[in-house]
């Protein structure tokens, strides 16, 4: 009779696992990871990878981009979305790699980096040009000191990260009146910059989730650095862009 009770407790037990799985993935809550770009100086080897991943100040954009990244944080989170950010506080050192392990513990369904082209010299309009977004690619790289090439190789999360990108392009394009372009890669060599060689962005290579990276210009007219008004443009542009890869919680 023990044996029978027994075998009907599991039985039922894994009945009770096979039930609650559709209700788990119906009250799924995603989560969106912001990274507003830059930080305080630092430098820093990844012990798993052996690449250099510093990070450094670029201002006025550091301050613009984090202003932004607060701005979708808000929003998304008003719309049902747990979010995180990569950093807390503007003035937070994050080097690169731990940047992507924050999204990685999170188990983020998407994460997407906030950058612009801010600046007295050097700097681009913020509807003159710069607007891109980037996306992940099979076969992509970075090299680490010794030369050795850590290569992205995740065929899977690649072609949600491409389906993505055109979606972040088309949202941003109808909030800001742009055209964005879409990569796969940086299109060059980033060696050429002073960074280690190769042609991703060191977020987006050591991510295990879709992992939208944009650019804008970052300078509003008359203006170096954007304004409070073309900073809640780009924001509702990067909310759009979450919106339309996956459907808000309280809307699906």
């Amino acid at each position: 009779m023990r044996r029978v009770l027994a075998s009907f407790t599991a039985v039922l037990a894994a009945a009770t696992v096979v039930t609650a799985s559709p209700a788990a993935a119906r009250t799924h809550v995603p989560v969106i990871v912001i990274d507003p770009g830059h930080s305080r100086t630092i430098h820093s080897v990844d012990k798993q990878t052996g690449l250099r991943v510093d990070d450094y100040e670029n201002e006025p954009e550091m301050r613009n981009v984090f202003a932004v990244a607060k701005l979708v944080a808000k929003r998304l989170r008003a719309l049902g979305y747990r979010v995180v950010l990569t950093k807390t506080s503007l003035n937070q050192r994050r080097n690169l790699a731990r940047r992507a392990r924050i999204a990685n513990a999170a188990h983020a369904d998407l994460a997407i980096s906030i950058h612009d082209q801010a600046g007295r010299h050097g700097g681009i309009g913020f509807r003159k040009g710069n607007n891109i977004v980037y996306y992940q690619s099979v076969g992509d790289y970075r090299a680490t000191p010794r030369g050795h090439h850590v290569v992205f190789r995740n065929r899977a999360v690649a072609e949600l990260s491409k389906a993505y990108a055109k979606r972040f392009a088309r949202a941003r394009g109808a909030v800001q009146h742009v055209r964005p372009r879409v990569r796969g890669n940086v299109g060059y060599n980033l060696a050429s910059r002073g960074l280690a060689a190769g042609n991703i962005w060191i977020v987006q290579l050591l991510a295990h989730m879709p992992w939208i990276y944009n650019e804008a210009g970052g300078n509003s007219a008359g203006h170096v650095g954007l304004t409070a008004r073309d900073r809640r443009t780009y924001a509702r542009s990067l909310v759009a862009g979450v919106e339309a890869c996956i459907p808000p919680p309280k809307r699906a």
